[in-house]
């Protein structure tokens, strides 16, 4: 079973993306098989509150679109409390906008990749190197494809060079 505990630190309603969600990461929960229930967190997070956190945990000063905390658990830990907490995930609806703008996607795709994206991100994938980039970005695009959600990852160096 997965299990989503939801919060909203803006002022816009966020349960049509909350039932979006819940539908995206049910069905990147089935992809995995996981043999055990997982629970997460999403906050819904402001610019000003998205730049807080990338900065104060990240070192970074941009505005984030989604930002994980993954939470490391043995197979001890995991037996003793019954599921796998994989941590929290901070998604900016705002700059999601932005970035569905910049290029060329329709919300619904940004959206999808973002929760798909920050999903990945707490179950301890990366893409710090090209290698773990391809298999980070090709369970993403499987996902999402699960989904009926076409992401085209376009390279911008301004981007690039933000994020790293």
């Amino acid at each position: 079973m997965l299990k989503i505990n939801y919060f909203n630190d803006t002022d816009v309603n966020m349960n049509s993306w909350k039932k979006f969600a819940n539908k995206i990461l049910k069905i990147a929960y089935n992809y995995f098989n996981f043999n055990y229930d997982i629970e997460l967190s999403i906050t819904f997070v402001d610019d000003l509150k998205a730049q807080q956190i990338n900065q104060q945990y990240r070192n970074h000063s941009y505005i984030a679109d989604v930002t994980s905390f993954p939470v490391e658990m043995t197979e001890n830990e995991i037996k003793a409390i019954g599921f796998r907490e994989l941590g929290d995930m901070f998604i900016n609806l705002s700059e999601a906008k932005r970035k569905a703008i910049k290029y060329n996607h329709d919300l619904n795709s940004e959206m999808g990749f973002l929760f798909v994206h920050g999903f990945l991100h707490l179950l301890g994938y990366d893409h710090e190197n090209l290698d773990d980039e391809k298999i980070m970005f090709d369970l993403q695009d499987q996902i999402l494809k699960l989904n009926n959600l076409v992401y085209i990852i376009k390279f911008n160096e301004e981007d690039y060079l933000e994020s790293n």
